[in-house]
């Protein structure tokens, strides 16, 4: 039997040009800010709630998007914060100055422990949806929630006045 050396090569490099097409990585909007760049007007700050359970535990309560836009949210500055660390969790919560008009915030209330591992025999919850906000100038309001047997939820609070400024994004709770 004759063996052509250049056939094995061939193939292979026809069978990688042929995939090279496939191989689009999928789209990634990175992360904008709460307010376009183009809004000059009046803001309101909201402050996402991160609350520290135990060492491992955490219960994070956040806006995730704006108006469709990503944002960068506590749950992933606090994941990148824990990168190369102990197995434990240092809480980051971040604020978002939002644009002072009618608009649609995506709210998430979910826990987060410091690996996938230990998240594997413990209670957990995720609780994301959509809900219309409509911030006063100059207000501060906090993304509140509530983590427990019974619920998984998340709402903003005008902190003024101690009152849900939203409706609350709910779902179940931690029990198994």
């Amino acid at each position: 039997m004759t063996r052509i050396p250049a056939l094995p090569a061939l193939a292979t490099a026809l069978l990688a040009a042929s995939l090279a097409g496939c191989a689009n990585p999928p789209h990634f909007d990175a992360f904008q800010p709460a307010t376009p760049a183009d809004y000059d007007g009046p803001t309101a700050n909201v402050a996402d709630e991160v609350q520290a359970v135990g060492p491992q535990r955490l219960h994070v309560f956040e806006i995730t998007h704006v108006d469709g836009r990503r944002l960068a949210s506590s749950s992933t500055a606090t994941r990148r914060a824990g990168q190369g660390g102990s197995m434990t969790v240092t809480p980051v919560a971040l604020t978002n100055e939002l644009a002072v008009r009618p608009t649609r915030v995506r709210l998430q209330a979910a826990t987060q422990y410091a690996s996938p591992v230990v998240a594997l025999s413990q209670p957990t919850c995720r609780t994301v949806g959509d809900v219309d906000f409509t911030p006063r100038a100059g207000a501060r309001y906090a993304v509140r929630g509530r983590i427990d047997n019974g619920a998984c939820e998340a709402w903003i609070e005008d902190l003024a006045t101690g009152q849900p400024a939203t409706d609350k994004v709910s779902g179940p709770g931690t029990a198994r």
